[in-house]
């Protein structure tokens, strides 16, 4: 009852944060495609019209494993690979993010983690922060761009994870900021099923029956 409690006042909280929010999808992820065998990744980067991009905006992917190598491509988005303009920058951390104003993306990402029933932000996988740079600074309107993330976790399955962003496209300067977070998929491990799991206990316990078993013909 009490872990009931906590988390109904956490959700209740989490709503309270977000109603002071503007959410706009603003800046969106879109799966593209997944191939297990090689570990890449790709995802369509939309900004809408509404779009004001400025330095340290940009968007957050949560529990991404083992990235390798990653490239942003597209007509007027791009990470340096291929021209010296150096969008945008990546950091990595176990926990939140590296964006403007990172524990609101938190939040933001954390509901629609809630609300699609997936598990948000392991401390033991890294979240992937792509920073914007400029320039232009500020990037103003819609464009389109294709991110493409290697793991190197091969042969894994796909998972199921969220994504956050920020922009500066919000109401107005008392509300300067426009949040977006939907889930999106990433390669992950094939968990233990818990009928394994419970077949693995029961053998430990038989086995560790024998071994007292033993010991006390031994004795």
């Amino acid at each position: 009852m009490v872990a009931k409690k906590s988390i109904l006042i956490a959700a209740a909280a989490s709503a309270l944060l977000m109603g002071r929010m503007a959410s706009a999808d603003t800046i969106t992820l879109h799966d593209i495609s997944e191939n297990l065998a090689t570990g890449v990744f790709t995802y369509s980067v939309q900004l809408d019209t509404a779009a004001n991009v400025q330095s340290g905006d940009g968007f957050v992917l949560y529990d991404f494993p083992q990235l390798t190598s990653w490239s942003i491509a597209g007509t007027a988005l791009n990470d340096g690979s291929a021209s010296p303009t150096h969008q945008f920058t990546l950091s990595q951390t176990l926990t939140s993010n590296t964006l403007t104003q990172a524990s609101s993306v938190d939040i933001s990402a954390d509901a629609a983690a809630v609300s699609n029933g997936i598990s948000f932000d392991s401390a033991s996988v890294t979240n992937l922060s792509f920073s914007y740079n400029g320039p232009p600074t500020p990037f103003l309107g819609a464009t389109t761009a294709v991110l493409t993330l290697t793991s190197g976790l091969k042969n894994g399955v796909i998972g199921n994870s969220v994504y956050g962003s920020v922009d500066h496209s919000g109401p107005n300067g008392n509300v300067p900021f426009s949040f977006s977070a939907n889930p999106i998929l990433i390669p992950t491990t094939a968990p233990v099923p818990s009928a394994l799991l419970g077949g693995l206990a029961l053998l430990g316990l038989v086995g560790a029956g024998r071994m007292i078993k033993v010991r006390r013909i031994m004795g």
